[in-house]
């Protein structure tokens, strides 16, 4: 735990050392960014080609509409000017029948629709026969009628003339009677707005658009009508429509106001890009953040296992030192060694192993298992490793060598005990001296055969029992090898101890070679070169 909160200490330092600047953004972010922007850019375009398409369908809708109520007024122009034609021909034109009859049509009124109607000579239209309403027609107004009138002499359909630029601007209507021989022909004003201004009403269907209504097919600025406004926008959206009137043509043009389709289409397209953008905005800050924390989280790592495997190289070289540099080069012997930490943990282990050189007949073998990890396990190990080569060059056997131990250890008060086999070896009698405190027995190979050595195994060094430990003589044959080891050489998590023991026993049993060549091969194959454990193996190969 310490290491881990020492390796986040040190990426910290080195993170905001050299941190990244906030405005460099990581490709991913960029790409959230351009996708988002992408499709928030793609739904407003959407959103506002649909609000103009839906605006323009409208729009041209309610000039239909405009157009049809406009076509469907005609009647009220064209039945009282036959009407009137019909009462001239029956009664010979009489003035009072004709006053009685065109009374709520002619006048200044309200509602009257012509404000003069007089009736002329079908043959001769010099003068008007008979005039009504209050306003008679007089000089330019008679002329003009006079020659719109002798232009088409005894029209029987509806006939309509531009007054536009007349004193008083108008629009003209002459019609005759349909009957075969007519005498006389009906004309009739209807007045115009001073200013070709009216005003659609705030409950009209159409108060949401401006108008302008134009003479002709074209949109003549000097041939209006009416209008909604005296000044109409001649930008944005519009729509018109050309439609037939009388005789002649009429040019419509609609402007919306506002829009026809409500707000909220025409706001759709700003809330998805304001909408758009903040979400946008917040999946990139999201993702940076995301990003950002992974390369700390990965310079953490990276820093914590140097620190991790700077630590394990200083445990390993540690307990490395603690070990013998070189092995003796004796008459008549070969000895070998491996020594490999486990893959778990930084602490220094207690596993090691000694040749201790007594004379010139007899040698020490010792390897011991100190329990638990860390400086505690390697202070122990170090001062038992010491204290056996001291007893063993004063000529102490290995159960008395073992004795001596016991006095240095004690597990309640130092929390740790230690296993140990002890081996002298008699080089010209050959044969093995003994004593075992609670360690793995040693593994003898001799002409292709491998049997564990008996001992009788004593109590492990620090576990006071009282017993002394015992001695187990033993001969061995010639070109023998004896194999001593740790419990991390053959242990495995959930197996059995007499199971891993036995399946290092068939292990090394049938490998040629060199010394060297058999522990590589017994160590390779019993951990698949990597100890999960703390692993000592030594071997003792006798040359005759």
């Amino acid at each position: 735990m310490k290491v881990v909160q020492a390796g986040e200490s040190n990426g910290r330092r080195a993170t905001q050392a050299n941190p990244r600047p906030w405005w460099l953004l990581h490709r991913l972010t960029l790409l959230v960014l351009v996708l988002g922007f992408a499709v928030i850019t793609s739904l407003a375009v959407a959103a506002w080609a649909i609000h103009s398409s839906n605006e323009n369908r409208l729009l041209h809708q309610r000039v239909s509409e405009a157009s049809l109520l406009l076509t469907s007024g005609l009647p009220t122009i064209a039945s009282p000017m036959n009407a009137a034609a019909e009462v001239a021909e029956s009664t010979d034109a009489d003035p009072a029948k004709l006053q009685a009859f065109l009374a709520s049509s002619v006048g200044s009124a309200p509602g009257q629709r012509f404000y003069t109607l007089s009736v002329w000579s079908a043959t001769k239209p010099g003068r008007p026969i008979v005039e009504l309403g209050p306003n008679h027609l007089s000089g330019a107004d008679l002329g003009s009628a006079r020659r719109f009138l002798a232009a088409s002499p005894g029209t029987t359909t509806l006939r309509v003339q531009d007054l536009l630029d007349a004193r008083r601007p108008s629009l003209g209507y002459a019609v005759a009677s349909a009957r075969p021989g007519h005498r006389y022909v009906v004309y009739a004003r209807t007045m115009l707005p001073a200013d070709r201004t009216q005003r659609t009403q705030s409950a009209s269907a159409f108060s949401g658009l401006n108008y302008v209504l134009y003479f002709g097919a074209k949109e003549d600025p000097t041939r209006i009508l009416t209008a909604s406004a005296p000044n109409l926008p001649t930008h944005g959206r519009r729509a018109s429509q050309v439609i037939t009137f009388v005789d002649t043509r009429l040019r419509l043009v609609m402007y919306p106001k506002g829009d026809l389709g409500g707000p909220l289409m025409a706001r759709l397209p700003w809330l998805i890009i304001i909408v758009g953008v903040a979400t946008t905005l917040g999946f990139g800050l999201l993702a940076e953040r995301l990003i950002r924390r992974r390369e700390l989280a990965q310079a953490l790592a990276a820093e914590n296992d140097q620190m991790y495997q700077g630590q394990r190289t200083v445990a390993e070289t540690l307990q490395r030192s603690l070990l013998p540099d070189v092995l003796p080069d004796l008459p008549g012997l070969e000895f070998g060694a491996r020594y490999e930490p486990g893959v778990e943990g930084i602490e220094i282990g207690g596993d090691w192993y000694d040749v201790v050189d007594i004379d010139e007949d007899r040698v020490l073998l010792v390897v011991g298992d100190v329990s638990g990890r860390g400086l505690g396990a390697g202070a122990v190990m170090a001062s038992l490793r010491y204290a056996i080569r001291a007893h063993a060059t004063q000529g102490d056997g290995p159960a008395e060598i073992l004795e001596k131990l016991g006095t240095m250890l004690n597990v309640v008060r130092d929390k740790h005990f230690a296993t140990v086999l002890c081996i002298e070896i008699d080089r010209k009698a050959h044969t093995l001296r003994i004593a075992d405190a609670g360690h793995p027995a040693g593994l003898l190979l001799s002409n292709g055969d491998a049997r564990f050595v008996d001992v009788a195994i004593g109590a492990p060094i620090g576990v006071a029992t009282g017993r002394p430990f015992q001695e187990t003589v033993t001969t061995i044959p010639p070109e023998a090898t004896l194999l001593m080891f740790t419990d991390g050489l053959f242990e495995r998590r959930g197996e059995p101890v007499d199971e891993g023991m036995e399946r290092l026993r068939t292990t090394s049993t049938g490998i040629d070679g060199t010394l060297d060549e058999l522990l590589s091969a017994v160590f390779d194959r019993m951990t698949g070169g990597v100890a999960s454990d703390d692993t000592a193996l030594l071997g003792i190969r006798w040359r005759s």
